[in-house]
């Protein structure tokens, strides 16, 4: 569809699973977007994201994306060693980003993304699509309500078994996005530094705190037990241990190599995808959750028991209800728009934000206060030592 005078002109840069599953389809069906350009390193990618979504351009240049006229906005969808470049590009051509986690590789990078940011009158904004779920959300609510009283202890699991058996237990279509995650040595990190970030990133939302400290435990299972050191360059389970400045304590545990059977979808007794659950324990009460994989169109499940609940009057566990999600039958690549799915409401809030000028919900403070924990995170596995994290 052609740009016009009122609907923001985007470019896509990066057109691999995360822009066909977080970004691509939720700008085409936005009524305030327009596709103007898609890009990416490989052509044909490029040109198969813009024969899909009607795009006007598509390119192998970032460059040459960047100088379209019809773009106002872009989504940057690439792996982490290019953010900063391409961020800082899109800035100083005053174009408005929406970046995709991690912000960046290193703290040092985060902070010339800012300071370039600063420069301009541009809206920058990390793309947590977690804050986004409906789920998370109410998580969030339920803890400012009281109803559990003061959280002390968050706790998740959130793995995957497919380098255990990789041409077995990959889903059709995901190979690509995680071989190169894996193999890449510019990726800067492994599964920490792609997961711990949602989850630092959440926890600071729902209790308000900063993280003071981490100890983690890191391990790289197919190379060190598998024999595969093709699949092993990057770390593939990690354990991380954080106590937040308001005292309360998290542990996170994630792989590659491990996932266990969750709680309350009871999902991880199958091959391939992952199983995504935790608890959060408080004064007056506790929660527990239950997440699909992240292409998935439900928001999943959260149950709640409380010494102060009074409906139903047992005080017994009960299940919050969220609206029947609308299925996508046609995969990743035929997403159907859904007002209640997260990236549609990541998306949404972004467009809303460079229309109307308005600060962004997930800001470049957020990104840096992620990338200060992931890298206090490998520190303290490198030297065998709990790390204070420097905000």
């Amino acid at each position: 569809m052609p740009p016009t005078a009122d609907k923001i002109g985007f470019c896509v840069i990066g057109c691999g699973t995360a822009a066909w599953t977080g970004h691509l389809p939720w700008i085409w069906g936005h009524p305030d977007a327009t596709l103007a350009v898609v890009c990416d390193a490989n052509p044909d990618r490029a040109r198969q994201a813009q024969i899909r979504y009607d795009a006007q351009l598509a390119t192998a240049d970032y460059r040459e994306a960047l100088a379209h006229p019809a773009v106002q906005a872009v989504s940057i969808c690439t792996p982490p060693a290019t953010h900063a470049e391409i961020a800082m590009a899109a800035i100083a051509r005053n174009k408005h980003v929406l970046l995709e986690k991690p912000m960046g590789r290193s703290l040092e990078e985060c902070e010339r993304m800012i300071a370039c940011a600063r420069s301009r009158q541009v809206r920058f904004m990390l793309a947590h699509e977690k804050r986004f779920n409906p789920a998370a959300k109410k998580i969030r609510d339920i803890i400012e309500s009281g109803e559990i009283g003061t959280v002390f202890h968050l706790t998740v699991h959130w793995g995957a078994a497919v380098k255990l058996a990789p041409d077995v237990l990959i889903p059709p279509g995901y190979g690509d996005g995680y071989r190169w995650r894996w193999t890449d040595p510019n990726v800067g990190g492994g599964i920490l530094q792609d997961h711990l970030p949602h989850y630092v990133d959440l926890w600071r939302w729902w209790t308000g705190s900063e993280v003071h400290t981490v100890c983690t435990e890191a391990q790289h299972v197919s190379r060190e037990y598998l024999g595969q050191p093709e699949l092993g360059l990057w770390e593939d389970y990690g354990s991380v241990l954080m106590r937040f400045r308001n005292g309360a304590v998290g542990t996170f545990h994630t792989g590659t190599v491990g996932r266990a059977l969750s709680p309350i979808l009871h999902i991880g007794s199958g091959i391939g995808e992952w199983s995504e659950f935790g608890y959060l324990f408080g004064t007056r009460g506790q929660i527990a959750f239950d997440f699909p994989p992240w292409d998935s169109p439900e928001h999943g499940r959260v149950m709640v028991w409380s010494l102060d609940q009074r409906s139903p009057s047992d005080r017994g566990w009960y299940q919050v209800e969220f609206p029947d999600p609308r299925r996508c039958p046609g995969g990743p690549l035929s997403p159907v728009t859904n007002e209640n799915h997260m990236f549609f409401r990541q998306m949404d809030s972004f467009i809303r934000c460079v229309r109307e000028g308005s600060e962004e919900p997930v800001t470049v403070r957020d990104g840096r206060a992620t990338l200060a924990v992931v890298e206090a995170a490998y520190e303290s596995h490198r030297t065998g030592q709990k790390v204070e994290v420097h905000a």
